[in-house]
């Protein structure tokens, strides 16, 4: 029932349907009119012009010479279709022509009609023969055809206008979705565009709903991005406007030098983080085994590092089409946040690379504090931190996690996180293994 719901509620079906109904009342116009146009052509014949007709055969009597001067005197073709001795008389058309229907009059067995462009032939059938009668078509007959043509167009003009508001009844979203992509030109991003059903438009426009939506919520993320930039260059330009107030002693100086470096430090971020995300459109991807590059980096981060970092899963090569260079600074950007954000631990850093049916998994769980709920939906956006006070105690300046997403998208993965306060956080890169990425490539 659902599927028929949904059959019915299409924009294509809907137009098929009335397209098929106006053509189906047109014929149904032009066949009522043309059965009725027939049976009417006939009613005048019967029953005085059989009756009249029987005279006129009496009178013939199969004579061709008297059938000349009858149809003579009247006008018409005379037509003696007989076995023996055919013939014909008058001056219209001497030769019948092929393809004639004829159709009973009402009541008359021997009386039949038939019609082409301005004649008509009128069939008598006698016992000794059939005689056809040429007639020119008269003036009441004329306007009876025109009454009957009138109304004929008549009817299937109603169609037509019928089926021009149902098309554009059921066409109607289109200009609301015109209207609203000239507002939303216009700068208003607020307009939602509603069409009820299930049809192809109703599903356009709740895609023009979400995208606005979504349009919405990056140009709110920009502007939140200026201020959160704007914010990280401001507090350190704030406290070295007042430290050279104060300054003089050898402290002030060198915390002057601090914040210099820290703001240099976080312009310095900034900039590698748009030429990282400029090198991601040019990516140099080639087959690399996961398990050994995270198990090299991992090497590299136990220098001077407290916390354990333990290496789990399978030892055999993982393989995977993706850029070393990119992927390296991915796995060093998580490990250095679970060592950072990760204090206090209760256990070691596990990061384990799996294998799965169509893709491989690398995953980095820490055993800290975690990450509040309200803050998760936003802790890969740039410069979030869940840290609002933003003291200098805490180290980065919320780039990494966004750079590693933006890394993991360019590959076609994934990277998701998922954390409770007080039982440490998990975060999961899923990417295509080496033989799916042959089989996109393929198809």
């Amino acid at each position: 029932m659902n599927r028929i719901r949904h059959l019915f509620s299409s924009v294509f079906v809907k137009l098929l349907l009335v397209c098929l109904f106006a053509w189906l009342l047109i014929t149904a116009a032009v066949s009522i009119l043309f059965i009725s146009h027939r049976f009417m052509a006939g009613r005048p014949y019967d029953p005085l012009i059989t009756h009249y007709l029987e005279y006129l055969v009496a009178d013939v009597g199969g004579q061709q010479e008297r059938a000349a001067l009858i149809a003579d005197r009247l006008g018409i073709d005379i037509h003696y279709l007989s076995p023996k001795s055919p013939w014909a008389v008058g001056r219209i058309n001497k030769l019948l022509p092929g393809g004639l229907h004829f159709f009973k009059t009402p009541d008359s067995k021997s009386l039949s009609i038939a019609f082409r462009h301005n004649l008509r032939y009128v069939r008598y059938q006698d016992p000794t023969g059939t005689y056809v009668f040429t007639v020119p078509r008269n003036y009441l007959d004329d306007g009876l055809q025109s009454r009957q043509h009138f109304l004929a167009l008549l009817i299937i003009a109603l169609v037509f206008i019928g089926a021009y508001f149902l098309i554009r009844r059921i066409l109607a979203p289109i200009s609301s979705l015109h209207r609203a992509t000239r507002r939303v030109a216009e700068g208003d991003l607020t307009h939602q565009l509603k069409v009820p059903g299930n049809s192809e438009l109703a599903k356009l426009a709740d895609s023009f709903n979400d995208m606005i939506r979504q349009l919405r919520e990056m140009i709110t993320a920009k502007e939140q991005l200026l201020r959160d930039v704007s914010h990280e260059l401001r507090s350190p330009l704030t406290r070295i406007k007042v430290l050279l107030e104060m300054v003089g002693p050898q402290q002030p100086v060198e915390q002057i030098r601090d914040d210099v470096r820290e703001l240099e430090e976080l312009i310095s971020s900034i900039l590698e983080t748009a030429r990282h995300a400029h090198q991601l459109d040019h990516l140099v991807k080639e087959s690399v085994d996961l398990n050994g590059l995270v198990a090299g980096v991992i090497d590299r981060q136990k220098n001077g590092v407290e916390t354990k970092i333990v290496l789990e899963g399978p030892g055999q090569p993982l393989w995977a089409k993706i850029d070393r260079l990119q992927f390296i600074r991915v796995v060093e950007n998580l490990l250095t946040n679970a060592l950072v954000h990760g204090r206090p631990a209760t256990e070691p850093i596990k990061v384990r690379v799996e294998q799965r049916d169509d893709s491989i998994e690398l995953t980095v769980i820490d055993s800290g504090p975690g990450i509040d709920a309200r803050d998760l939906p936003y802790i890969k956006e740039p410069f979030y931190q869940t840290d609002r006070s933003r003291s200098k105690d805490n180290s980065g300046f919320g780039l990494g996690l966004n750079l590693c997403k933006s890394i993991v998208e360019a590959h076609g993965g994934k990277l998701s996180i998922t954390s409770r306060p007080g039982h440490g956080t998990k975060v999961l890169v899923r990417l295509p293994s080496e033989d799916e990425g042959l089989k996109g490539n393929l198809s």
